[in-house]
């Protein structure tokens, strides 16, 4: 074969996708000379993409935070009231029993009007729980008293710690009633917006529309309720996510100096710090979900990274800080007695004790429930977890099919690693507080495999260019619908009840905002999710996906380059 066709071949594809050039070479051409590449966004808009993507997540937690009563999500009151108790100095309350189940927690002296007397009628019509989930519309809920006089509670969340409560309850301290519930509401959703901004902007940054979807996957319609309300539960899968990203990309192989300073080890670092703080903190399993993400990040890493990056006086700083923050939190639940529980009303004790017999209970009865929970929280909505489900395998199949044998292991472990604590659990506590564990507790852990199977060096290297630019659109618009279908459904049984047909507009109870405003924020923060997405697959940043080559190293195989093969023709 002449000698000219790989040449011309060649001078197609470095046409088609050119190298950056530097400033004289800009010069030359007529352009203006810039330390940046020409396809690499200016940090105005890393900025733009950043307050796209608070806006995308802040906006459909805010719609939340709006349209629910008073302990209008999951054990709402019980964080309330020690939210309340943390604002106003009883960092730790006296112990008490709670006289729903009887579950051990702390004391507090709240306002009367901080809670509707009756604010568990939504949930239960009586107080043995022998009735249907779900009983009733919002307006079952008497109206809070004005006065301000306490009344001692026992909330069974008061001996968790405090910091997260400190960080979302102040407008409880001069607002203590619907308002400043909301005003906390919104405080916890901005602050997970914050986490969530911040991964997405990462991804945006290096080129990884796939990593972006691979971490939509995990922002389901749970985590936005749950990050929506006053639940340490949200903060902790959105700050797990971030901490995820920033530990697999500082195992990466070392790169050249980017100009991109938020890709850089001492800001990834610091990221991580931050981020890896709050999961050992919120919640008594933070320390496992830590653990766990430190122990997948170095199964994947480069072993000459790892001794790069403890050179670092940096680096060095941030491990003593979350070895001293992991033992406060740890001293924490000792100390306050968070770790002893003792039987509850809701204690199950089954004939046939056997851990197999439990086991195979679990399989069969539990583990279908946990997964759709965690897509679609309590909303009967049956067709979303599918749907959901459907398109995450769209996104990550193909990745795990492109990853190296110890990335995919490592993937896989975690997963079973998350699933395994969350069976452990159910069979510790079924003796004290029943069928206690749910599939929001596992989605810290989820986050940890989705970012392991996307955030390869090129992240998407090997598929075709249209997958690389389609899955995440595909994705996109199956999230903002489910998003949306999710919030109605949930709208429709807080106004109407349980069984009403579908009307979030409807009902005898609505927001004190109106139901129409809290869809207008919704579908805004919809439309922030697609534009987040569009952005990240068109433009400069799609000629760059499309160019991607894979690199070696530990996340997938070497394929071979274009121009040398045809070289080699």
């Amino acid at each position: 074969m002449s000698r000219t066709v790989p040449v011309r071949m060649a001078t197609r594809l470095q046409n088609r996708f050119p190298r950056p050039t530097g400033g004289s070479a800009s010069s030359r051409a007529g352009a203006p000379a810039s330390n940046q590449s020409p396809d690499r966004p200016s940090r105005g808009s890393a900025r733009r993409v950043w307050l796209l993507a608070f806006a995308a997540f802040g906006l459909l937690a805010a719609a939340w935070s709006l349209a629910m009563p008073a302990d209008g999500t999951t054990d709402e009151r019980q964080h309330i009231e020690r939210a309340y108790g943390a604002v106003t100095g009883h960092l730790l309350g006296p112990r008490g029993v709670d006289p729903l189940v009887h579950r051990p927690g702390a004391a507090f002296d709240v306002p009367k009007s901080l809670l509707p007397p009756n604010a568990l009628c939504v949930y239960f019509p009586n107080f043995h729980q022998d009735r249907s989930w779900v009983a009733s519309p919002a307006s079952c809920q008497r109206p809070a008293p004005a006065t301000h006089a306490k009344v001692r509670v026992v909330s069974w969340v008061g001996r968790y710690n405090p910091l997260f409560y400190l960080a979302v309850g102040g407008p409880l301290r001069f607002w203590p009633d619907l308002t400043g519930i909301v005003l906390s509401r919104l405080l916890a959703a901005a602050l997970s917006a914050a986490f969530v901004a911040t991964a997405a902007t990462i991804a945006v940054r290096s080129r990884r529309p796939l990593l972006l979807a691979a971490m939509l996957t995990v922002l389901t319609p749970t985590t936005v309720a749950l990050s929506s309300t006053v639940n340490p539960n949200g903060v902790e899968i959105t700050a797990a996510l971030l901490l995820w990203v920033c530990l697999v990309d500082l195992a990466r192989p070392a790169r050249p100096r980017t100009p991109d300073r938020l890709l850089s080890p001492p800001v990834l670092l610091g990221l991580a710090a931050v981020s890896g703080a709050v999961v050992l903190t919120v919640r008594a399993t933070g320390p496992f979900w830590f653990a766990l993400a430190v122990c997948g990040a170095l199964a994947v890493a480069d072993r000459g990274r790892i001794k790069e990056l403890l050179r670092r006086r940096a680096a060095r700083l941030v491990a003593a800080g979350w070895v001293l923050t992991g033992l406060l939190a740890m001293a924490w639940n000792v100390v306050s007695g968070n770790n002893k529980v003792t039987v509850t009303l809701i204690a199950v004790h089954p004939a046939d004790h056997r851990l197999s017999t439990l086991l195979r209970v679990i399989a069969v009865d539990r583990v279908g429930g946990w997964f759709a929970e965690a897509f679609a929280l309590d909303v009967s909505a049956s067709w979303v977890p599918m749907l959901w489900a459907a398109l995450s395998a769209a996104v990550l199949v193909p990745l795990a099919m492109l990853r190296a044998r110890r990335v995919l292991l490592t993937a896989l472990a975690v997963a079973a690693a998350s699933l395994g604590i969350t069976v452990a659990l159910e069979v510790a506590f079924l003796g004290t507080l029943g069928w206690s564990q749910y599939g929001r507790y596992f989605l810290p852990g989820l986050a940890g495999v989705a970012v392991l199977l996307a955030a390869g060096p090129a992240g998407d290297a090997g598929l075709p260019p249209v997958l690389c630019r389609r899955l995440p659109r595909l994705f996109a618009l199956g999230a903002a619908g489910c998003q949306l279908w999710v919030l109605m459904i949930e709208m429709t049984r807080v106004q109407s009840g349980p069984t009403a047909p579908l009307n979030p507009l409807a009902g005898r109870w609505h927001p004190a905002v109106g139901s129409p405003a809290v869809l207008v924020v919704a579908a805004l923060g919809a439309v922030a999710l697609i534009a987040l997405v569009w952005n990240a697959t068109g433009g400069a940043a799609g000629s760059a996906v499309s160019a991607a080559a894979s690199v070696p190293g530990p996340y997938h195989t070497t394929i071979p380059r274009e121009v040398p093969e045809a070289a080699n023709s």
